[in-house]
């Protein structure tokens, strides 16, 4: 979960309240959002992914502010002033084909403010931005800027710029090379011959996205006029970004003028701020919530909410969404929010109209005994998601994967269910690379795989060694050791097959039935997953085991 920091004074400055510590908590509670860290005037809570506007200070302002307050949420006006045009060249349509665009004039900067437009340009960059592959942000002094603008893409050689923070010229290759952003992204533009730039009518250039801004457009604290533009390859990422960082920098001052975003077979004007509805049916609430409101009382719990509502025909209420809302899909998702405006506090609670004994099922008692083996061998349990891609599967699996692809995925990242547990645990090795070593993981989950044409479920146990000398005996000892103090004999066999290094590597039996494998993973993996030291895997089949009761007798 992203976490956001913030000084707590400015937070109750812009949500226009004087509340305690203990109350602040209380309603930041009630959003979602958990107080983790609290250091002087500096607070410190853990945000849901899905609430994006909540990723700085002026967004849970605005949502405490709401809450404490009741009122209705933020519909920004726009400026009067014709569109700034900007020109999107053929040049980038096979590199980064998309941007959008939005000025923001009369803004008042604080040292603070900076800090919290820098926080939110990179919440969003490593979320929904997807690390600036899917989307960038730059934000420019507009008043050092001559419009119109250009987007377009050039041969890295033939530019030069004086990068932020530097005090050079550089040319494209230069930046990638010389400048610690471009080496930290300059995966996303080293396999293409030419660069996207954005320029201004004068020829200046502002920046090179994904990776860095001219320090000519630099922001501080006397900037009046701002320019913000987001690139990338999927529009309604970057669209997302620009809306959360417009309507975010509003709370404090400004009014917002539009771009016209001239591609070479259409136009697009933004920030694209309308007003979605959503139709609300009275008996969702209910069905969903359990409470017995009435219309006045959920449109009062809606608007504490940020939501305008009003009765439309029928049982039913017409909300009116504002543009940071981008978690709302479903009307589902508007009830979640008349129960958090209501306060689980304030939910009653009842008896079940079937009285039950429950007890663990069989293949839960399996897993905390597995679980708690793992454990006590020095093993740390991670979580993942049951959703992947295929890019990842193969490239761990060595194209052995038989996937089950989504047919219209809401993302390219999770395109198609794991077929296996390594790929997520080698991906989360190399994140990690800079936590001491040795590293030793564990995921229990289930794995679809494709058999016959059938989805096949079972549920697997995958884990991890990674150290400056770890050898197959290592990973070795670990079955050994699991099984039998689950009271099973297992026999190895030697394999010779990626992603394990040949001689290195060895299936599993029990009973005469292949369960799993494990070994030593090949180096040439463990660059492509930057991942420094040496890694012994195992990954087993359980399914087989759940239902064996004798398991846990004793």
């Amino acid at each position: 979960m992203p976490t956001v920091t913030f000084d707590i004074d400015d937070l109750m400055k812009l949500a226009g309240i004087s509340i305690t510590r203990e109350a602040l908590i209380e309603i930041l509670s009630s959003l979602k959002c958990e107080a983790e860290l609290e250091i002087g005037a500096k607070m410190t809570v853990e945000v849901t992914s899905d609430r994006p506007d909540f990723f700085s200070c002026e967004g849970l302002a605005r949502g405490v502010r709401l809450y404490a307050k009741g009122g209705k949420g933020y519909f920004p006006k726009h400026s009067s002033s014709a569109p700034i045009q900007l020109y999107v060249r053929p040049s980038v349509s096979e590199i980064r084909p998309f941007i959008v665009a939005a000025a923001i004039h009369d803004v008042q900067l604080s040292n603070e403010a900076m800090v919290q437009i820098m926080q939110l340009q990179e919440k969003l960059h490593n979320t929904y931005g997807s690390k600036r592959f899917k989307a960038s942000i730059g934000v420019y002094n507009l008043d050092n800027m001559q419009p119109d603008m250009i987007y377009e893409a050039l041969p890295p050689e033939d530019f030069s710029f004086v990068p932020l923070e530097e005090s050079r010229r550089m040319d494209g290759r230069e930046i990638l090379r010389d400048t610690a952003k471009g080496r930290e992204y300059s995966p996303i533009l080293k396999s293409f011959s030419k660069y996207p730039l954005l320029k201004d009518s004068r020829g200046t250039v502002l920046s090179m996205p994904p990776i860095i801004n001219s320090e000519e457009t630099r922001v501080s604290e006397t900037t009046r006029n701002l320019f913000i533009d987001v690139t990338g390859t999927d529009e309604k990422a970057i669209n997302l970004c620009l809306n959360v960082m417009v309507t975010s920098i509003l709370e404090r001052s400004g009014k917002v003028q539009k771009v016209e975003v001239n591609y070479k077979n259409k136009k697009v004007v933004t920030p694209i701020l309308g007003k979605t509805k959503q139709l609300l049916n009275l008996a969702t609430v209910k069905a969903v919530s359990g409470l017995s409101l009435k219309p006045d009382q959920i449109i009062k719990l809606l608007n504490r909410m940020g939501f305008e509502s009003r009765p439309a025909s029928g049982k039913q209420l017409e909300v009116t969404i504002p543009p940071y809302r981008v978690d709302i899909i479903h009307e589902v998702d508007l009830v979640e929010d008349i129960i958090m405006a209501f306060g689980l506090n304030n939910m009653h609670s009842e008896f079940p109209a079937v009285a039950s004994i429950g007890k663990p099922l069989f293949g839960s008692k399996f897993r905390s005994r597995v679980r708690d083996l793992m454990v006590g061998m020095g093993f740390q349990e991670i979580s993942t998601y049951l959703l992947s891609n295929k890019a990842l599967e193969d490239k761990a699996l060595c194209g052995v994967t038989g996937a089950v692809e989504i047919e219209k995925p809401i993302s390219s990242e999770y395109s198609a269910i794991r077929t296996s547990l390594l790929p997520k645990l080698l991906l989360f090795l190399g994140n990690n690379a800079h936590v001491p070593y040795p590293q030793r993981i564990f995921e229990y989950g289930d794995v679809v795989k494709v058999v016959n044409g059938v989805a096949v479920t079972s549920t697997q146990l995958a884990a991890a060694i990674s150290d400056y000398k770890v050898s197959f005996e290592d990973i070795q000892a670990v079955a050994l050791s699991l099984f039998k103090n689950l009271s099973k004999e297992i026999e190895f066999r030697p394999i010779a097959r990626e992603p394990f290094i040949d001689g290195r590597a060895a299936a599993v039996f029990i009973d005469d039935k292949k369960i799993g494998s494990l070994g030593e993973i090949y180096p040439r993996l463990l660059i492509d997953f930057r991942i420094d030291t040496p890694v012994g895997m195992m990954e087993l089949n359980l399914s087989s085991l759940l239902s064996l009761e004798s398991l846990f007798r004793g």
